[in-house]
């Protein structure tokens, strides 16, 4: 049976992949995913200055603008057919630093505007969404001279509901509705879970590796 989520993140893809050829046609080449991921990044910090001043709605906005551009810089790449190893560490990069800032911008939201967020939510909430990117990038970086595909091996170890794009998504619904906190505490029972997913399928990946080698 087909994944939702991963039907979804295509969908994504596909109309980001669409986007990107425009945008390669008007500015003939010159917009490079850099400059898109770069953008994106900037995008993140009137995200954050919106949390500080309670306007939510606004917020939403521009995470979600903002967001879908973290699929727009490897579309772009793709269509330049420019992929690099640079291209995957300032994107990952860039993704964990947007984090930070909008998990910043949601201890002060929720410190104004949500007494019923408790105070170790946040720090919570911030700790096991970077977890679930550390264990795939640890993940890969362990099995790394097992393969020469590095856009395959960005992709090993991506099971698991707590995506990026799905944390997003969730933060927006949670802004957006009355459930504010008990949102929060789903993204971060969803993190925890994924976290755990994710470091079973390395586990078991790199018993195998080492499994084989002691056997040569």
């Amino acid at each position: 049976m087909n994944d939702p989520i991963e039907n979804i993140v295509n969908g994504v893809r596909v109309m980001m992949s669409r986007l990107a050829h425009i945008l390669n046609v008007i500015f003939k080449g010159k917009l490079k995913p850099s400059h898109i991921t770069l953008f994106s990044l900037l995008g993140h910090i009137p995200a954050a200055w919106a949390l500080w001043q309670g306007r939510t709605v606004l917020a939403c906005i521009f995470i979600a603008v903002f967001g879908l551009m973290d699929a727009l810089d490897g579309a772009l790449a793709r269509e330049q057919k420019s992929p690099s190893k640079f291209g995957m560490f300032f994107d990952a990069v860039t993704d964990r630093i947007k984090e930070i800032i909008l998990y910043s911008g949601l201890g002060v939201y929720a410190f104004r505007f949500e007494p019923r967020v408790a105070a170790w939510v946040i720090p919570a909430l911030a700790g096991t969404s970077i977890l679930v990117s550390f264990v795939k990038a640890k993940g890969e970086m362990a099995i790394a001279e097992s393969t020469n595909d590095r856009q395959t091996l960005n992709r090993t170890f991506s099971s698991g509901f707590a995506r990026y794009e799905i944390r997003m998504s969730l933060l927006i619904i949670g802004l957006l509705s009355n459930y504010f906190a008990s949102i929060l505490n789903l993204i971060i029972a969803l993190n925890l879970i994924t976290a755990s997913e994710r470091f079973s399928e390395i586990a078991k990946q790199l018993n195998k590796e080492d499994s084989k080698n002691r056997s040569k």
